[in-house]
């Protein structure tokens, strides 16, 4: 790769890359692929050895998806919900490298790793309590480890700060004493991880196992993704929101097979689509399997990065340009296209019954067939109007769009009828500093809407309205945004509920009633809709005028904290000194393994017994502890009451609940125990019904070994690290399953676990009762090979041949060494 090195002078430095118009002279082919598999290239060629660059450039030439590359991570972010317990790991890391008289401080995260205490702030006892005990530690782990970043909570959400003050978008690396820039590359464990894909980035989430190895230093690997181009043209008409357009993109992914492929969006209408606005159409792809849903980078993308930064971004748009990345004006071949014209949009309302019920504005007036009077107000009247913004509906356009067309309203001397309880509810304080900036927030002032920051105003109804409805059986209107549950109390007089974008329910609000087509007919004496309707130009212009200073302002403090995380002490020390009456925080009795050449699993008891479809849910419940359950027993052993238990979830940094939650899903169905539901298993040489945690710290205890036996799907659902971590802790030492969830299969595998799987047999064919012991030999760990299995039960003796399902050098690796992070970590302690 070094032919391919390049530099360029920048305000007197220079800066060096790996030069990838140098790779498209040599290779031509690959000046067609699209953006995002160039930057894939970019990496792939950086990274490779010379023994690897030419099956590098023959994957991208002939676009072998069968192939894989790799994925090199630059950097990763965490909500403290994941994040945590990949610290307990890190600090139980040093734990046994101090007990092995190992170097304790080579053991750090091995790139940036950017930690997000969620924004909420609890300050009840009880959470106070589980706070005190997670922040200690993550206040230790801020000041001990290397490359690591700690976000406190009430300085901003996970949704905005990627995308508004983390990202950098370019990374540098000095090699021999040479500044090298490469595109910046982003993973994360939360869904809005791919967020970043609006900036030009490749970002997207994986499990919570794969960004630990990820943390160690390990690459991910995935067959080259398949790229849909989706060409964005047309103009937005009037009344269509974001929300319209996410609405009719999702219609448009929603029938194509997205699993594992990457979007890419162009097209000329690009320009009129704010990052903001791009933030939402790349979730609704993700939401939609797309596992990267990316923007290329354009003058928007740079006029962002410098007015929330504050900084020139013109070494960013250089070094794109140089790449040809940058607003590229080649034609790219995409592996499917896809047009989306904006054009075609149109404004959609959910409601009146059912929110999944959606409709046309325009054929709003067809579905009303009730027309009585009352003395204040009569059917299909609007009686309230409620617009929520909080930080899942977080669409910053959305906003502006309807402080805009509210002051074009007040301009033309336009009012809404009192008898329409308005509220604006804002959760997030930047929204409000963002309306103030912009001077929008008056606006809906003047149109009568209470401002809720602190949600103290209820949704309750004019009095004489509500007595109206009441005795003329009316059936009036409520407009939502931010809001789809309308169980409570203060809707019960209202029949019809309508959900549609902040922009128009100020425009419905306006005319006061849903009886017409607000599309064509006047709204407010002469007054149409077009007449106040503010275009995307204008929404974006409104934006723009969000200056640095807005953003510096919100950021200025952000590492800082509220005055109870300042307060919070810590030991400082090398190691971390686990407080024994800690419920939540607790070591994940993390221990290296020497590497293993043959597989003997002798004489292993039977753990359970399960059928089809064993989800990770029944493997790793999240939900709220149970009563009698053995984390019940664990808590209550440390003084708490049951309602203190709190979930599984909540507890994910301590092992001693993860161990003991593993497997006591309380619908498990171990054929063992039949018809006993829950975690239950048999000690057949006492008879003994027990948890299978205590039958598994029995055998712990007697060095015996564990196997589980399973049917088919075994580990589907959503990928839960703790699934097969907490199998590893209950000692478990392969399962033997029909088939396999993917993703799963391989998490066993990172954990050391070996997962095998039957060919001609199966749990029923070989009638199995739990009572068996079990072999597992091997003199060879190689892939895809055929391993025998031997069965034995009182004095007979069965031998069937299972599939290994390890199914690459990778994953061999992984196995040999007791898992990923035993095997990274022993990488890590021989660095000098």
């Amino acid at each position: 790769m070094n032919k391919f090195i390049n530099n360029f002078e920048f305000v007197g430095h220079t800066y060096f890359y790996y030069d990838l118009n140098k790779v498209f002279d040599t290779y031509p082919a690959l000046k067609k692929l699209p953006i995002t598999l160039k930057l894939l290239l970019e990496s792939n060629l950086r990274n490779a050895r010379d023994s690897e660059f030419n099956t590098i450039i023959d994957t991208f030439i002939s676009r072998n998806n069968y192939r894989q590359i790799d994925f090199y991570t630059s950097r990763v972010i965490m909500k403290d919900f994941s994040g945590i317990p990949a610290l307990v790991d890190l600090a139980s890391m040093r734990e046994w490298a101090k007990n092995s008289n190992e170097d304790v401080e080579k053991i750090n995260p091995q790139l940036m790793l950017d930690l997000v205490i969620d924004n909420s702030f609890d300050s009840s006892e009880k959470e106070l309590n589980r706070n005190a005990q997670r922040y200690k530690f993550v206040k230790w782990a801020e000041n001990n480890f290397k490359n690591i970043s700690v976000i406190p909570p009430n300085s901003t959400n996970f949704n905005q700060v990627n995308l508004e003050y983390l990202s950098t978008m370019i990374s540098a690396k000095n090699i021999d004493n040479k500044i090298y820039l490469f595109p910046e590359s982003i993973v994360g464990t939360d869904s809005h991880s791919s967020m970043i894909n609006a900036l030009g980035i490749i970002g997207f989430k994986v499990g919570n196992i794969e960004v630990e190895s990820t943390i160690l230093g390990s690459n991910l690997t995935f067959n080259l993704p398949e790229v849909v181009g989706i060409n964005i043209s047309g103009s937005l008409v009037q009344g269509v929101s974001i929300n319209d357009v996410s609405l009719a993109l999702n219609n448009l992914l929603k029938d194509l097979d997205l699993k594992n492929k990457f979007i890419e969006f162009y097209g000329d209408a690009l320009r009129n689509i704010s990052i903001e606005d791009r933030v939402i159409l790349s979730q609704i792809s993700k939401d939609n399997n797309a596992r990267c849903a990316y923007f290329i980078i354009d003058e928007n993308t740079i006029s962002f990065v410098e007015k929330t930064r504050g900084v020139d971004a013109s070494l960013i748009k250089t070094y794109y340009e140089k790449q040809c990345i940058y607003n590229s004006s080649y034609e790219l071949v995409y592996d499917e296209n896809v047009s989306f014209d904006l054009s075609k949009v149109r404004p959609i309302i959910s409601g009146p019954k059912r929110v999944e019920d959606k409709t046309s504005i325009c054929n709003i007036p067809s579905k009303l067939d009730s027309f009585k009077n009352g003395n204040f107000v009569k059917d299909n009247d609007i009686v309230l109007s409620s617009i929520s913004f909080n930080i899942n509906n977080s669409d910053l356009s959305l906003l502006v769009q309807a402080g805009l067309i509210a002051k074009k309203a007040i301009a033309l001397g336009m009012s809404i009828n009192s008898n329409i309880k308005k509220v604006l509810y804002i959760q997030s304080t930047f929204h409000k500093m963002y309306l103030e900036k912009l001077d929008l927030l008056q606006y809906f002032e003047k149109l009568g809407f209470q401002i809720n920051f602190e949600n103290n105003i209820q949704d309750e109804l004019v009095e004489r309205v509500s007595l109206d409805i009441e005795k003329f059986n009316l059936n009036v209107s409520s407009l939502n945004f931010g809001k789809d549950d309308f169980s409570s109390i203060n809707y019960k007089q209202i029949k019809s509920n309508w959900i549609l974008s902040p922009a128009l329910i100020i425009a419905y609000s306006l005319r006061g009633n849903m009886n017409i087509d607000i599309t064509k007919e006047a709204i407010w004496a002469d007054i149409y809709l077009s007449d106040i309707w503010p275009s995307i130009v204008e929404v974006n212009d409104q934006l723009e005028e969000l200056d640095s200073s807005v953003y510096a302002e919100l950021y200025k403090n952000i590492f800082e904290g509220n005055e109870y995380w300042q307060n919070i002490e810590y030991k400082k020390s090398s190691t971390y000194e686990w407080d024994e009456e800690s419920t939540y925080i607790q070591g994940s009795k993390f221990t290296v393994k020497d590497e293993i050449t043959s597989i003997n699993i002798e004489n292993a008891k039977i753990l359970a017994i399960l059928d089809d479809s064993i989800s990770t849910e029944h493997l790793s419940p999240l939900g709220q502890i149970p009563s009698y359950s053995p984390a019940a027993v664990y808590l209550e052993s440390k003084g708490l009451k049951p309602d203190e238990f709190n979930t599984f979830a909540n507890r994910r940094g301590n092992a001693e609940i993860i161990e003991r939650g593993t497997l006591s899903n309380i619908k498990l169905r171990n054929k063992m125990v039949l018809p006993k539901e829950g975690g239950y298993t048999k000690d057949f040489e006492t008879g003994e019904l027990l948890s299978i945690f205590e039958f598994a710290q029995n055998m712990k205890s007697e060095n015996k070994n564990l196997v589980l036996f399973a049917g088919q799907n075994y580990g589907v659902g959503q990928s839960r690290d703790w699934a097969a971590k907490g199998t590893k802790l209950l000692g478990v030492n392969a399962v033997i399953a029909k088939s396999f969830d993917p993703i799963h299969k391989l998490n066993l595998i990172k954990m050391g676990i070996l997962p095998l799987e039957f060919i001609d047999d199966d749990i029923n064919t070989l009638s199995l009762k739990g009572n068996e012991i079990i072999s597992i030999r091997s003199n060879m760990i190689i892939t895809n090979s055929k391993i025998n299995l031997e069965i034995k039960r009182e004095s007979e003796i069965i031998t069937i041949t299972l599939q290994s399902t390890l199914d690459s050098n990778e994953e061999i690796m992984y196995y040999k060494n007791g898992g990923v992070l035993s095997y990274l970590l022993k990488g890590i302690l021989t660095q000098e």
